[in-house]
């Protein structure tokens, strides 16, 4: 169990683990009531800096500034979402420091853990939650599992022959044409927003989960986000953008086929991780057998660094690349997020972590983050875009140009 000394409004104080196993560090926190705020989310060593806190719930004892109170070791996110009220109760007590101060995230209310330990049962409704009480859909639009690609449904053999076809195709010397032919960004010039409503028109083929117009699946996504991470606005505006390279799909820009533009992504010049979906198919994927390209490093090395790793080419590249040459103001995570979104042998598997560095460990934090949404937003669950519309608008102000080049 962890404790540790209580106060309204302290500093820091040492807080020690009694398991033989662990070692808790020290770790600043602000006493709220029936809350501790704790300095211990893993954005604090990001672009957040010190004024990233996480948010856990424990016992509800009374308040007594010189008592130490025990915390619970698995406080359960129902128990967090009952106490959000007071903590927004008490930003509005305490003012505009405390507002600066401890901003309501909530991406690591609970203790860090495996995919499934960060999906809670709701206590009261029974339904799956997220970080801060988005409530996750028990299937995806489909009827099935989410990412469940052996799952019947009618969807199965086009999303099959779409890896197929993907797998067989994406070779180092393909991304790279493609790297340095769109790279150029001489399509089109148009705004985020206008880039938005042409996604309307195209439906991911390599997506088991989803059969709606893209537009749906962004607002679905971004709206997630900012419900529970409201004063993350960069994040937002992430999840919003994070798949406009689809555009790659439409005729102004080559009407490139599915394979070369959606899936799952996985960095090329080096072997293909057995993690990739339908791994099968990439045997027929002339690198296979090259000696240059199959060993674990192939022509990269431990540590190198994934922005210096070659991708297989599509939508997520394509988007890195848009932000990143019209000089996005959005952080370096917003990027890493954009382009290895689909990367899912990475951030589901772990796999190819012998080519991060350490600016990609950081990030990846963020990805994990952000993957949940992506994924468990994909529903039937219908956002207002008109609604909505003003809000994002004015984030696209804030973090780009009113025309990008494409």
């Amino acid at each position: 169990m962890v404790y540790g000394s209580v106060s309204i409004l302290s500093s820091a104080f040492s807080f020690h683990n009694n398991s033989t196993t662990k070692q808790c560090t020290s770790a600043s926190y602000t006493r709220i009531r029936s809350l501790k705020v704790l300095r211990s989310d893993p954005r604090t060593s990001l672009t957040l800096g010190p004024r990233a806190f996480g948010i856990r719930a424990f016992s509800k004892q009374a308040i007594d500034g010189g008592a130490r109170e025990k915390f619970l070791e698995n406080s359960s996110i129902a128990d967090f979402m009952r106490f959000r009220n007071l903590v927004k109760k008490a930003m509005a007590t305490f003012g505009q420091l405390l507002q600066k101060e401890v901003p309501m995230v909530s991406a690591s209310a609970f203790p860090p853990g495996t995919q499934e330990q960060d999906k809670k049962i709701h206590e009261e409704t029974n339904e799956l939650v997220l970080d801060g009480g988005f409530v996750v859909p028990k299937s995806n639009s489909f009827g099935q599992s989410f990412r469940d690609y052996n799952a019947e449904s009618e969807r199965k053999k086009t999303v099959e022959e779409f890896y197929k076809q993907n797998h067989i195709n994406q070779t180092f010397d393909f991304v790279k044409r493609m790297r340095e032919e769109y790279g150029k960004l001489n399509r089109v010039e148009m705004s985020i927003w206008e880039c938005c409503e042409l996604l309307n028109e195209f439906v991911d083929e390599s997506d088991p989960d989803l059969d709606e117009p893209q537009i749906e699946h962004l607002l679905q996504t971004a709206e997630a986000i900012r419900k529970d991470y409201p004063n993350e606005d960069w994040l937002h505006l992430t999840g919003l953008i994070h798949d406009l390279g689809k555009v790659l799909l439409h005729h102004s820009f080559g009407e490139l086929p599915q394979w070369a533009v959606v899936g799952d992504t996985f960095p090329v010049g080096c072997a293909f991780d057995e993690s990739i979906v339908h791994h099968k198919y990439l045997k027929e994927n002339p690198d296979y057998y090259n000696s240059t390209y199959n060993t674990k490093c192939g022509i990269y090395s431990e540590g190198y660094g994934l922005n210096n790793v070659m991708m297989s080419w599509g939508h997520d590249d394509y988007m890195y690349l848009v932000a990143k040459e019209n000089k996005t103001t959005l952080p370096s995570a917003a990027l890493f997020i954009i382009r290895y979104h689909s990367f899912y042998p990475l951030h589901k598997a772990g796999a190819y972590k012998h080519l991060m560095n350490e600016e990609d460990v950081e990030n990846l934090k963020w990805l994990h983050v952000f993957n949940k949404y992506d994924l468990y937003s994909k529903s039937k669950v219908r956002i207002d875009v008109e609604k909505v519309k003003p809000y994002y608008l004015s984030l696209i102000e804030k973090y780009f140009p009113s025309k990008l080049r494409w």
